[in-house]
């Protein structure tokens, strides 16, 4: 194990923050470093409103980080027994057995053809599914965004498949992940939020993370930062109706809608890093589902050939990933830019949390740099 030179890290993450914004590239920004379960760098930049300084343990839109807590509350199931990942979503949902692929010529549906292979619960954790997903997400559209999350998984369902199941692998937003709350909202008896709070977020500490924000927490949630044509820094005020885009908060969107800190979140990563264990030794999810969740699908490939799925994150699986995470290291990020990471071989977590429509998603340049910084800072 390598250990983090804390006075080294800290350095590079404040030259590079400093540069940022210089330009005008965040609006705030907190970042949280563990290793061995204690904190090794925590700090927080930039303004949080117009003229506001950030603080600590402000309240971020998690967006696509909103996944693996997702993938995490099937796990929890799956450890008991009450469903499998192989399990056919038709299993829970009759109508997803007679679904149907899109065959798509010059952006248009030209007909629809059966399945040939049902879709698994696994599929939908691993965007190997064909639901809600390009290009038949970009033709159709949604409009589900305001209905309940039962609701929306009707009408997902009535939609067709990108591709045949298990055969291609598409990164999708939300309709997949939606159709996995929905499964253990029926397993578990206790809506999909509740089932979070009772079995993720109570036994983590996770506080402030949640679909619904009080209005306290909605008072503590960041504004949104754009970087104007000018290359000005300018903050939206977004409506308290909605965490993710225009999707209402009922809706729960179970790919895109948890808002969070990144102190709530550093606790999400330490468990993983414990393969499942708080650290007092609760077990959240069994060794067995976190290193599942942590390992590559077999058929789940990025473009990008030195990364590949697991349930519901990316995995380094090559040393020619540029940006200094060794093979194994897994997480994935938000498209507001909010980023983590867990590296069990050195014991690593990081988390950053950043809400700006400048620079986010996958491989955001500020969610790269910081992982230069933390493996440049190995001693």
């Amino acid at each position: 194990m390598r250990e983090i030179d804390a006075e080294k890290l800290s350095a590079l993450i404040s030259e590079h923050t400093s540069e940022e914004l210089s330009e005008n590239k965040i609006g705030s920004k907190e970042v949280i470093i563990h290793q061995n379960g204690k904190c090794v760098y925590s700090g927080v930049f930039g303004n949080s409103a117009p003229g506001v300084a950030a603080r600590p343990g402000m309240i971020y839109r998690a967006a696509s980080m909103t996944k693996p807590v997702t993938a995490v509350a099937v796990l929890t199931l799956a450890d008991k027994g009450l469903l499998h990942l192989e399990d056919n979503v038709s299993r829970y949902f009759p109508k997803a057995r007679d679904m149907k692929v899109a065959v798509v010529e010059d952006n248009k549906i030209i007909s629809l053809k059966p399945v040939k292979r049902e879709i698994t619960v696994e599929n939908l954790l691993t965007h190997t599914s064909g639901i809600g997903c390009a290009p038949v997400a970009d033709i159709l559209g949604s409009e589900n965004n305001d209905l309940t999350l039962d609701e929306a998984i009707e009408d997902i369902l009535s939609k067709p498949l990108s591709f045949e199941p298990d055969s291609a692998q598409c990164y999708g937003t939300t309709e997949a992940f939606d159709i996995a709350a929905g499964i253990v909202q029926k397993v578990s008896g206790r809506p999909f939020d509740q089932y979070l709070k009772e079995n993720v977020f109570d036994p983590l500490g996770m506080e402030n993370t949640t679909f619904c924000p009080t209005k306290e927490q909605w008072e503590n949630t960041v504004f949104m930062h754009v970087r104007t044509e000018e290359g000005k820094s300018e903050y939206l005020r977004l409506h308290k109706t909605c965490v993710f885009e225009n999707y209402l908060t009922r809706r729960m969107p179970a790919g895109a809608g948890l808002v969070t800190t990144a102190q709530d979140y550093i606790k999400f990563a330490d468990m993983l890093c414990l393969f499942g264990k708080t650290a007092e030794g609760r077990q959240i999810i069994s060794e067995k589902a976190a290193l599942l969740m942590s390992s590559p699908h077999k058929g789940a490939n990025f473009e990008n050939w030195c990364e590949k799925w697991g349930l519901s994150v990316r995995i380094v699986i090559s040393d020619t990933y540029p940006h200094g995470l060794g093979v194994g290291c897994f997480g994935w990020s938000g498209a507001y830019g909010a980023h983590f990471w867990v590296d069990r071989s050195n014991r690593i977590c990081a988390v950053m949390m950043k809400n700006s429509r400048y620079d986010g998603g996958a491989g955001n340049a500020s969610a790269c740099a910081l992982e230069r910084d933390v493996s440049g800072s190995l001693k």
